[in-house]
Parts: C-alpha cells; structure tokens; sequence
C-alpha cells in the first residue's frame, strides 16, 4: 500500500507527487542494518522538512528502531550554533544534514564552548558532498565518533541510493564525486544512451532498479513510462518483466565497484561552451582562509549574459576583500571558470529542506569605475565602446575589461563594435593582450596588419628589441588547419616567451591560389622556411597536437637535416602516422563535422538539420562564434585542407629525430589503449618523457588541460635555459 506522496520538483515547473509504498520504506532499514547497527538507545533528529524525503529517514528510523527523535525548531535549523547546542543538550546520536548545513554547523562547531557530542553517524544526502571541506573537522573529531557517511539518493528510489563511508584518509585521497556501493537490495547500472553498460572508467548515465523503486507519478502516466522504464536486464536477477528508474544523473564506476557521481545529464552547468563544476570553485574559494563557506552560481541579471557568481562567508574575525578573493580564484583557476564578482555574506540562505537556497542569493552590485577619465577624441570613443558592451554607466581609462566583468564573448563583440566606431580591425588576442582602453589605445597606433589566416600567425610576436632574447615556441595546426586552438598558451607559458601558430597553406591570402602541397615532406619544408622568417637560426621549439605533432616531427627531422639544432619537441596526443592506415578513409561528413568542433559546435548545433556544408556554415558564423569572421569560401578551404592534410599523413613514412620528445597523452575515454607515447620510439632517438592529462584527445586544448600542458613546457624551457 501507498505510505506517502512527496512532490518532487519538474523541469517544466510542475511539480510531481512519488508515490511510495511502505515496503520501500521497510527494506530501505532492513537493507541497510547490517552498515549502521540503529538500536533503541539511538537519538535521532528530525532537522527537515516532512515535505523532503530526507524526512523518512529520520522520522521513520528512530520509530522503527525504539529510538528517540529530537524535532528541531525551524529557528534553531537557521542557527548553527544554537543547533550544535541542541545537539549536545539531547546527546543525539544520528545526525543527518545536507552538505549546505553541515558546512555551517562545522564552523559553528570550531567556534562553540567544546560542549561534548554524542554522534555516532552524520549521514549526508541532498546535495553534493565537498571531501575536501572536512579536513577541519576531522582535526577536531576522530574518525569514528561521529562516522561520516555520504549516501546518494532519489526520491523515486526512496531515499538513498548508495552508501560511502568517510575516515580521515578517505576524505583525503577520494574524488568529492565518489559516492560509494549501491544498497544491496538496488542495482545501479551506468548506461549509454542505447541502453548498453559502459565499461569501468567510462561515464554514463545512472538506471536504478530492485526494492527501492516507487509506484511513479501521482496521476501522471505518461510521464511515469518515460521515467520508469522496463530493465532489459531483469531476467539476469530473476525479475522478469521489472522497471528501472532513470536517474537523469551522470557518473562512472570505477575498477573497485564504487560509483562517482558528476551531475545531472540534463542540466549540466555550461557557459561560453565549457562545461564547468561548481563544487571546483567553491573548494578554491573555501581555502583561502578567511573564508568560511561558499557558493557559487550561474545569474542572469542581464538576459543573455549569464556569469559566475561567488558567494563568502567571512570566517571569524575575518573582513576579506572581495576583489582578493576573486584574484585568489584567478590564481588557481582557468579564466573561464572564475567569477566576475564575489558577494560577501553573513550566511549562505538555506531552503526548508536545509539545502542551499539559490533564489534567495542576492545580485552582485555592479562594478564601477575606477580609472581617470579620457583625454583624447579615441580614448572617449574606446571608454563609451567599452561601457556600452560591459553595460556600465562608464569606463575608466585604466580599468581592465575583463575585471568589470568582461569575458571571450563579449570580447568578441567589444572587437565588433571598436571596428564598427573606429573603422580598425582589432582582434580578439589584442583585445585580452590589451584589456584597458589605454592599452587598446596604444595597441591601435601600433596595429599589425597581419592576415589571421596566414601560414604564420603571431599569437604573441617576439617584440622589436628582443634580440637575444627567449626563443619562440612555434605550435603546428591540427587536421582542421588553424592555430587558434594555442591561445591558451598566451596566459600560461611566461610572458617573455614569444608564441607563434603555423596554419595550412590555402587559407590565407598569400597562398589562397597556390596549389595544396602534395607530401608531408612538402608541407614539412614550407613550415620551416615560414618560422626562419621570424628565428634564423636555432636551437628551435615545436609543439603540435594531433595530427600537428606529425606534422612537428617531420619539421623537427628536416631542420635536422639542415643543419639546424631543435631542442624541444613536444608532442599533444598525436601518434605515428602508420597508426592512421588501418582507419577508414575520412570523407565530407567527417570533414564537416570537425569544422563543426573547430567552431566549438557539436553535431545537435544543426538543430536536426542535415549535415551539409550550408548548414554547417551558418552555424559557425553564428554571431559569437569564434570562426564567425570566416568567409564561405574560407570554411570551404578548411574542409578541403583538413581532407588533404588526412591523405598527407597516411602516405608519408617517418624518418627519426635525434633528440628528446616530451609527450603529453590523453587520457579520458582513449580510443585505442595499444597507442601509447612508446609507438614513437623507432622514430626517436632520445627520452620521451611522458604527461598524462586528464582530458579526452578532442580537449587537450581547452583551458585545463592547456594550463597544465604549459606549466610542464615551462619547465622544460627552464631547464634549457639553465
């Protein structure tokens, strides 16, 4: 029989009654009794709402089991120093919290008169759980007394899911997204989405089936077929005919059985095209050490500009500075992934059921201007460009773009309007190389008229009195024939280090009418001619990704047979080029849809529209794109290179390289385990010093795993130079 109704929230607004039975509710203690061990002399708390599930566990556990339960006044759930008195006044023994409370019952509990606790157990469920947020608790409590337990769940599967016991050390060396074995009376299978296993290691979305499951959606059929939907693999258990519930949630298994858990599926926090975790810059933010809590959240104070909000509670006795707090996250984090403002607070708004209230979050005041005032016609013109696209009253001359809140899309279109004002090509590199409208200002009197599609592109040119200086790091395109992909490096490779891209011949126009080249060796020569127009002589530095890394070791081996010195060559995922022989043939489709990921786009930027060169076309000249400026012709060209740069490659036989290699391998979802960095010994002579990156080989440039590529190239510069 029905034992309750608890609604649920629905991506449509509509909220949605789970239906659950009191055999749900009767195997969830059964099944669990042999982990916790409740009995009579227990005391429990009843902390939430009766309206969230987290409810039935308090309220029902204490019941069954003869216990005591300790009902907490609304008032004293909001104060966590009043409830960590309560806590010790009533020795309760079970305690069961969302991160969201602990995390201010924790500091309640650094700061209370030492009053002792009785807990055995702190179950957490709701939310996400921060491992990396207990080392202050375990400083003051022992492992076992209280044990910490993280247990995943979902209403419609009755409360929890999973079960993940904490100690110091667990805490310490497990992911946050680790949330343990399923309960034994469940199976939690991760499916792809044809319903098939993914193998260990490999990230699918979570299927929950077995005792937990709920009858479904009050009144809503048709909703409950799509969500609890038959188990093709019922029989293997002897449960011919049963359901499984679709989480709609992300995680991996990994080799041990334990599950990791890395969100929703359908609700993924994207922005600017990055896919970016939350609980990453809040567990930046909650080290630095005023700081006592965070949070940090997606607003959309202005339609269409969504942006990172952090939100600080001062730890005790503690007055951060704003501004301090977000330089601490650009210190640690890539760009993309620190707040354009951080809010203090006195405390995180918690909700009824003691998760984190993000409505009640407040707006960030806008930043205002600080700079002096402008001085000339163009400094005012630059200052009313940069107001307009930032949404300000006004710009100063010296404030920075991307500290008012600035970033790459608006900086796209900051670039837009100054040529629309001004009649001058600005690109987007001289706009983050030059984030102040003085700087800007004295980046246009000195402006490069250099063709962004030509074979040799200065991400950041060596300047005119840089005669011995550092020498270049020249960076080979990928298949798709553009160098764009390395201007992360600009941020990360130290700033005296000039930057150069090599991109395909046929694009640009100084080699639009000449013939593509017919073997690697040609295009091999052609790439070296072009870098000793900016370094004559040697020693030189090469790195290339993917299908650039062979294309870097054939430049590498010919400037050897000239007579020149190479002494970095660094090596992103690529493989040699015998690899790709026993592989189909790549044709227009293929062609079309690495356009399409060179754009940042995947296949469902089409919108069901058929994958054709006009449709892929009109999306990457979407407004915002980064291939937006682009000609038709010029996407066309690309196709037709990244084609020929594939034929290129399968008939081209290596000769070997008399040096080091330093490799950097991905990592994520590899496609083909039997490549490693050891397949490029015939062809080296030297070490090749490995890097694992713990990326996919599609995202070896994105910013995290740029960042981390630079930091390691850096140091081999280092040690070079030494």
């Amino acid at each position: 029989d029905a034992a309750y109704v608890i609604y649920t929230s629905g991506s449509t607004g509509r909220p949605k009654g789970v239906v659950v039975t009191h055999h749900n509710v009767t195997r969830l203690f059964t099944a669990t009794d042999h982990w916790f061990g409740f009995g009579p002399d227990d005391v429990w708390t009843l902390f939430h709402s009766y309206a969230f599930d987290f409810s039935v566990w308090e309220l029902w556990g204490a019941l069954l089991y003869g216990g005591k339960v300790v009902v907490v006044p609304h008032l004293t759930s909001r104060d966590p120093h009043a409830f960590r008195q309560l806590l010790a006044s009533e020795q309760v023994t079970v305690l069961n919290q969302t991160p969201s409370a602990f995390y201010q019952l924790a500091a309640a509990d650094r700061e209370s008169d030492g009053s002792e606790l009785a807990l055995r157990y702190v179950v957490f469920g709701g939310e996400a759980l921060e491992l990396g947020r207990l080392d202050d608790w375990y400083e003051r409590h022992a492992d076992d007394a209280p044990v910490l337990v993280n247990m995943y769940g979902i209403t419609e599967t009755t409360v929890h899911v999973s079960y993940f016991p904490l100690d110091r050390a667990t805490a310490a060396g497990a992911t946050s997204s680790t949330i343990g074995v399923n309960i034994p009376d469940l199976r939690v299978y991760v499916l792809d989405d044809r319903l098939q296993p993914v193998p260990p290691g490999v990230t699918g979305e979570m299927y929950v089936a077995g005792e937990g499951l709920a009858r479904g959606y009050l009144g809503r059929e048709e909703l409950t077929a799509t969500r609890f939907v038959a188990d093709p693999y019922a029989h293997l258990f002897g449960e011919e005919g049963s359901r499984m519930y679709r989480s709609g949630d992300l995680a991996r298994r990994r080799t041990d059985g334990a599950l990791e858990y890395f969100g929703r599926a359908d609700q993924q926090v994207k922005l600017r095209g990055f896919r970016i975790e939350l609980g990453e810059i809040e567990a930046v933010l909650a080290a630095h050490p005023a700081v006592a809590d965070t949070a940090v959240v997606v607003r959309e104070d202005t339609p269409g500009d969504k942006r990172l909000v952090g939100y600080a509670v001062p730890a005790a006795g503690q007055s951060p500075d704003p501004a301090a707090l977000r330089d601490h996250t650009a210190a640690e984090l890539p760009t993309h992934m620190v707040p354009s403002a951080v809010v203090l607070l006195d405390r995180l708004p918690l909700t009824n059921n003691g998760k984190l209230d993000r409505t009640a979050l407040p707006a960030p005041d806008r930043p205002s201007a600080t700079g002096r005032a402008p001085r000339t016609p163009r400094e005012e013109l630059l200052c009313s460009v940069f107001a307009e696209v930032l949404g300000l009253d006004r710009v100063g001359v010296e404030d920075n773009f991307f500290d008012l809140g600035g970033h790459s899309l608006l900086a796209v279109r900051l670039a837009g309007r100054v040529k629309a004002v001004l009649g001058t090509e600005v690109s987007i590199g001289t706009v983050f190389q030059s984030p102040t409208v003085a700087a800007l200002d004295a980046a246009l009197d000195a402006v490069r008229h250099d063709d962004p599609l030509d074979v040799l592109l200065p991400l950041r040119p060596a300047a005119p009195s840089a005669e011995g200086g550092r020498a270049p790091v020249h960076c080979v395109h990928p298949a798709g024939g553009l160098s764009w992909c390395y201007a992360g490096l600009i941020r990360h490779l130290p700033a005296d280090v000039p930057i150069y891209g090599l991109q395909a011949q046929g694009v640009g126009a100084a080699t639009a009418d000449q013939p593509l080249p017919a073997t690697l060796e040609e295009l091999a020569a052609h790439y070296a001619a072009r870098i000793r127009e900016v370094q004559p002589e040697g020693p030189y530095r090469l790195l290339g990704w993917s299908t650039g890394g062979i294309i870097a070791h054939a430049m590498a081996t010919h400037l050897q047979d000239e007579g020149h010195e190479v002494e970095l060559l660094a090596i992103l995922d690529a493989y040699p080029a015998e690899g790709f022989r026993g592989l189909p043939v790549p044709d227009e489709a293929e062609a079309l849809e690495s356009l399409l990921t060179m754009g940042g786009y995947g296949p469902d930027s089409l919108e069901g529209k058929p994958l054709t060169t006009a449709n892929v076309v009109e999306v990457l000249q979407r407004e915002g794109s980064p291939l937006s400026t682009l000609s038709t012709d010029t996407i066309k060209a690309l196709g037709a290179i990244y084609l020929n740069t594939n034929d290129l490659v399968r008939a081209y036989d290596h000769r070997v390289f008399r040096g080091d290699v330093l490799f950097f391998r991905a990592v994520v979802d590899t496609i083909d385990d039997t490549l490693t960095p050891d397949t490029w010994t015939p062809y080296v002579t030297g070490r090749i010093d490995n890097t694992d990156v713990e990326c996919s080989h599609k995202d070896m440039t994105l910013p995290e795993p740029i960042a981390h590529i630079a930091r390691v190239v850096a140091a081999r510069l280092t040690e070079l130079e030494a």
